[in-house]
């Protein structure tokens, strides 16, 4: 879920899916989440914020590593490659990188 000061992430792990269960919230800052990106096979997510911060956190413990720190524009898209090792970033104002894990 995306709009919220954390990461909010919905169990969908019986065929009832998220009905009756607790959220996880991962990655709690003071801006809002813009955009998040699940890593293609791993259990790691990128999470782009309205203050242009990038996290990559892990989603069974919620471990965090900061990608990039306030940026002067929200964070518009975050995309990983097929293989996991690439991880692309926009934000508003035009930034935009690639990080090579």
């Amino acid at each position: 879920t995306s709009g919220a000061d954390a990461v909010i992430i919905w169990p969908f792990g019986s065929k009832d899916g998220p009905m009756g269960k607790e959220p996880a919230m991962l990655a709690p800052l003071q801006a809002r989440v813009a955009v998040v990106a699940c890593h293609p096979k791993q259990d790691i997510l990128a999470a782009g914020y309205g203050d242009g911060t990038i996290l990559m956190v892990r989603m069974n413990d919620g471990a965090e590593i900061l990608v990039r720190s306030n940026g002067t524009a929200p964070v518009a898209a975050l995309a990983w490659n097929d293989k996991g090792t690439l991880l692309a970033f926009a934000a508003e104002d035009g930034d935009a990188g690639l990080l090579a894990l």
